[in-house]
């Protein structure tokens, strides 16, 4: 099992100075204690996620303060750009880091996010598996022909190179089967989470997606599924458990707003019915689908992980905790790290 770092804060509207500083201390640590990547995602316009509008910009700034961690983008919502600006972004990246990129692409779900590209909302999902089509021939070096100005056909070669040969790439999917499968089918990773599937159904997916990278001709050990869970360990089941408490129900109750007037199965919830179930909620997170407690209880959400064929853990760590509070909790989780890579911790 590989891990690593993922970020997602859900306080995107604070004022003043430092709010990258979590960010850049956590990926020295990771950087320094052989995790195997850190993520920044791509959100707009609302409180959660609200810090990272554009996760290349983040990883430049990364690729300046670490030598060793791989620099992913968790998730670049693809059908918001043109697949000419993320293959140039990325390579610049690239670039800086010294080939140590990689991106998750998104469909998008958010109708508002749409602003920014408002004729590719009702075909999303078809736009972003045809743009990793394309995103992966410019990375290659390959000229592709592009629509240009009035009914123009014009051939681009994008600068500069990268250095990796190939782009690693995966597809977000917090559930659909038939985005696993798609995801097969181009060969690409699977970017998913723990918060809205069992982990029966994700075995089901993983399976699915295994098979339809098989089937395409792509070898199936080579695919890699990388599961996002909230993390945060210490030195005590009881002590993480009353610490994590407020901060992860006052992140799952932005998580919900941010679905009010979308249509969300909970949008219809009372305030009363809508803590109530944000307090079951927090006890299930806790219980089983979180990285929350200590290394040994962790370690059981970890072997579910495993046996269902999940490679890579993806752990969410600013869900609201104190910076100095989450920094300190990272040493519980490189010791939860070092026992599935044959280390001492």
């Amino acid at each position: 099992m590989d891990f690593t770092l993922f970020f997602f804060s859900g306080d995107g509207t604070g004022s003043g100075p430092g709010k990258y500083q979590l960010l850049l201390d956590c990926a020295e640590f990771a950087d320094a204690h052989e995790f195997t990547a850190i993520w920044v995602p791509e959100r707009h316009f609302v409180d959660f996620g609200g810090l990272y509008p554009n996760p290349s910009v983040l990883a430049a700034a990364l690729a300046t303060r670490t030598e060793r961690i791989q620099l992913r983008a968790g998730s670049v919502v693809v059908p918001l750009h043109h697949p000419v600006r993320i293959a140039e972004e990325w390579a610049v990246v690239d670039n800086l880091s010294g080939g140590r990129v990689g991106i998750a692409c998104a469909s998008g779900w958010h109708p508002n996010d749409f602003v920014l590209a408002p004729e590719r909302y009702k075909g999303r999902k078809d736009d972003m598996f045809a743009a990793i089509e394309t995103i992966r021939r410019l990375w290659a070096g390959e000229t592709v022909e592009l629509d240009g100005p009035e009914g123009s056909v014009v051939g681009v070669r994008t600068l500069p190179r990268p250095l990796q040969e190939r782009l690693p790439m995966w597809v977000s999917s917090q559930g659909s089967i038939d985005t696993f499968r798609r995801a097969g089918e181009v060969g690409a990773h699977v970017l998913t989470g723990l918060v809205a599937q069992r982990l029966s159904d994700l075995g089901e997916k993983i399976t699915a997606y295994r098979t339809a990278l098989a089937e395409a001709g792509h070898d199936p050990a080579l695919g890699k599924v990388s599961a996002m869970a909230h993390t945060f360990l210490g030195p005590s089941d009881d002590e993480v458990k009353e610490l994590v408490r407020a901060p992860l129900i006052g992140y799952l109750r932005n998580f919900l707003s941010q679905q009010d007037g979308t249509g969300g199965e909970f949008s219809p919830l009372n305030e009363e019915e809508r803590e109530a179930m944000l307090a079951a909620s927090f006890e299930r997170y806790f219980a089983t689908i979180a990285l929350l407690g200590t290394p040994d209880k962790c370690e059981t959400l970890i072997e579910d992980l495993l046996d269902i064929g999940v490679d890579e853990v993806a752990c969410l760590v600013d869900f609201g905790l104190e910076p100095d509070t989450v920094l300190s909790g990272l040493r519980y989780l490189d010791e939860l790290r070092a026992r599935y890579r044959g280390e001492r911790a």
